[in-house]
């Protein structure tokens, strides 16, 4: 059974250019070998070398890319945390205090301009107090920190809910749900009212929280 003939590696090549270099007389012969050799040589050096760059370059491209992805991953979760949470108030102040337009607005967000419509005309501005209690008996209600914010229309009362759960991170030891009186309270008014009296607040939350809260 007849086999067809294979071509040699490089590697055989020079074995057998070196072998009759050995051999070789010295004279043209031997001189056309030894330049045979040099250039196999230089050639299989130069391959070497480029094989190496490609590595190194496929491994700088790989470095490049995987730095891209944690900047990506840093960016995306800086915008969740600092900027998703707040992004209907960052658009009410742009438009409403800044004077933005509504396109202006759109495309810094990168979103319709019937979203930031939607926005606009779904909430409104409130300032809330956050008064904190000790206990009884004690000095009794005592502001602890105030603010303009922007919350759905007709639903303030997530305002209160995100100034206690802030207020509860940052301060555990007040955590106790078996307190027998309330400790927290958060007043909202409508932006427009700002200082009026306690009893004319639109909202009244009371932490822990009843089982209703109390609407005024």
């Amino acid at each position: 059974m007849s086999t067809e003939p294979t071509e040699p590696t490089v590697a055989e090549l020079r074995a057998d250019l070196a072998e009759r270099l050995a051999s070789a007389r010295p004279g043209l012969s031997a001189s056309v070998l030894r330049g045979v050799l040099d250039l196999l040589d230089e050639w299989q050096q130069e391959a070497a070398d480029g094989a190496l760059r490609r590595n190194v370059q496929h491994r700088t491209e790989a470095e490049t890319a995987r730095d891209r992805l944690r900047a990506a991953g840093r960016a995306r979760r800086e915008w969740e945390n600092r900027y998703a949470p707040w992004k209907a108030e960052i658009i009410y102040n742009a438009h409403h205090v800044a004077g933005a337009s509504v396109p202006d607005i759109a495309e810094e967000f990168g979103c319709s301009e019937g979203y930031v419509y939607r926005v606009l005309r779904t909430n409104a501005a409130y300032e809330y107090r956050l008064d904190v209690r000790d206990g009884a008996p004690g000095p009794g209600w005592q502001p602890f920190e105030s603010a303009d914010v922007v919350a759905p229309i007709n639903e303030p009362e997530v305002i209160a809910h995100r100034a206690i759960e802030e207020y509860l991170a940052a301060h555990p030891e007040h955590a106790d749900h078996e307190v027998a009186e309330p400790r927290l309270r958060v007043l909202i008014w409508t932006a427009a009212a700002k200082e009026q009296p306690d009893e004319q607040a639109v909202r009244t939350v009371l932490w822990p929280y009843p089982d209703d809260d109390e609407d005024q």
